[in-house]
């Protein structure tokens, strides 16, 4: 009752102005407790559903996977405390750290994790890639299970990939969902968490510091190690008006604008409030439909390795020079299996005459060179009107046909001849994480019909792919490595274009952000002024 009747009474003048000012210092240490981020407009919370990048952005916010990659590409246990590999490569025994909880206060147990596999190895391209030397999945308590095999397989390094559908574990009832259907729980097993049913697709997005979340103690090493949750709350919004993006990144009123347009990047690097940096790598490519003419010829596919000149090609569609680089080698430049050396194709400028004669050699009959051109997506729309203007230089037909990407995405599934509605090329990319190995290189898969759309077949790479897949020596997966970029520069299932980045802008107060990450992250980020 007392405390009740002190409660009841009027505060005194002095203690209103306290209250005022405590009020006002409270809003303020909550402002600067917030990260505000421009990014792509979230559709879809499921990982497993899609491979959109704004989902995976979405992900590994509220999610954690066993092992991770760190700066030289190698996998490091993440939720796993350790691993034992048997003699014969042919079963993985892994431990999960002790005490891990899910965002609901639930424990983490063997049962969610396999559960979590199970899903994740019917829809990702990688996993089914373990799907299929698969034996069973199999607890043996709380904590430990194991992947039994048929024949050697990286698991490591499969479970750490980081885009496609990534391997995040979930609670088991979520994780039982079919992958055909989107999850509505957001339960997970990473630093921050979701409410999904406060949200809506379009609005601001909010997450929040998951209390429960362990992170390891480690030294954080790209995606891998220490993962903490630095902010009390990660605030997303979706500004399509590049102009009112680049006045909220002014203002401060934003803290990290992905994706922003290279020309409004650009005029921002005089303010020295600001950051402008290069985002994610990506290799830049031309796709090539190997089933019906005329690029089912291989010399008319190394022709249009003599029309590429990278660096025109990159000067038109990405401009400054701090955004793009020449590039030889399949699986990037800068990946751990790269290697410009084993390349022997055409290189540099552009050679009219050696194409001219590989068409003459070819047999060329006349058969249009159907180009889809996505002209919503700029540096793109700039590389295929390249490759058209130098295939006219020697005299090919060419039909340049102009959509946006969304209907290029249709048309693609086409094995029609051209004449027919079918298509002969289109511009793309493929993010530089995954190009990097033969694991993950979805592009450089040559396996015919169940290849990607362009339907590469080649049975020596696919020979070699096979190869590198059940290889667990790093230096043999090195040599393997080399040979099949080797074997891809003759038999040129695409032309690359050169590597090239995204922008990124962020405050010059924000520390620890890594703007080249394949999907942003947002752990280990600090606020200078704090």
């Amino acid at each position: 009752m007392k405390l009740n009747a002190n409660r009841s009474k009027r505060p005194t003048k002095q203690a209103l102005l306290a209250a005022v000012f405590v009020g006002a210092f409270s809003t303020a240490e909550a402002q600067a407790d917030t990260l505000r981020v421009i990014a792509g407009n979230l559709k879809i919370v499921d990982p497993i559903v899609t491979t959109s990048g704004d989902t995976l952005v979405h992900a590994y916010l509220i999610y954690d996977k066993l092992f991770e990659l760190d700066e030289t590409g190698a996998p490091r246990p993440a939720l796993a405390d350790k691993v034992d590999l048997s003699d014969d490569k042919k079963s993985y025994s892994i431990t999960l750290r002790d005490g891990l909880k899910f965002s609901d206060g639930s424990p983490m147990t063997t049962d969610d994790v396999i559960q979590s596999l199970r899903r994740w190895v019917s829809q990702d391209q990688t996993g089914k890639l373990l799907a299929a030397r698969l034996k069973d999945f199999v607890a043996v308590d709380d904590l430990t299970f194991r992947i039994e095999l048929s024949e050697p397989f990286d698991v490591p390094e499969a479970l750490a990939h980081i885009t496609g559908n990534p391997a995040f574990i979930m609670p088991k009832r979520v994780a039982s969902l079919p992958p055909t259907e989107q999850l509505t729980d957001t339960t997970g097993s990473g630093p921050y968490e979701f409410d999904y049913s406060s949200w809506k697709p379009g609005e601001k997005r909010i997450y929040t510091r998951n209390p429960d979340y362990e992170p390891r103690n480690d030294p954080a090493s790209f995606y891998s190690g220490k993962k903490e949750a630095t902010f009390d709350n990660i605030e997303f919004s979706y500004i399509p008006d590049a102009n009112t993006a680049m006045a909220a990144m002014l203002t401060g009123s934003q803290d990290i604008w992905i994706g922003a347009p290279l020309d409004n990047a650009l005029s921002l690097r005089d303010n020295l409030k600001l950051v402008v940096a290069k985002g994610f790598s990506s290799q830049g490519l031309l796709v090539l439909n190997h089933v019906v003419p005329p690029l089912n010829n291989v010399k008319l596919r190394k022709a249009l390795t003599s029309l590429a000149d990278q660096e025109e090609i990159n000067a038109a569609s990405a401009g400054d020079a701090q955004f793009w680089r020449v590039c030889y080698a399949y699986l990037t430049c800068e990946g751990r299996y790269g290697d410009e050396t084993v390349y022997t194709g055409h290189r540099g400028p552009a050679d009219l005459d050696a194409a001219k004669k590989l068409f003459e050699e070819a047999g060329y009959d006349g058969t249009p060179f159907v180009i889809l051109d996505p002209t919503d997506w700029p540096s793109a729309h700039a590389r295929a009107l390249y490759i058209a203007q130098q295939l006219r230089k020697i005299g090919a037909k060419v039909d340049v046909q102009s959509m946006d990407w969304a209907t290029l995405t249709s048309r693609r599934t086409s094995k029609a001849p051209v004449s027919e509605g079918g298509w002969t090329l289109f511009p793309n990319i493929m993010e530089g994480q995954p190009a990097s190995s033969p694991l993950t290189h979805l592009m450089l898969a040559s396996n015919c019909d169940k290849a990607w759309f362009g339907w590469p077949c080649d049975e020596r790479i696919e020979e070699l792919r096979t190869s590198f897949i059940g290889a667990v020596d790093e230096n043999q997966k090195k040599k393997i490595a080399s040979e099949l970029q080797a074997r891809a520069s003759e038999y040129v299932p695409f032309i690359l274009t050169g590597e090239t980045n995204e922008a990124v802008v962020f405050g010059a107060d924000i520390e620890g952000f890594d703007s080249e990450a394949p999907e942003p992250f947002f752990w280990n980020i600090k606020r200078k002024s704090n």
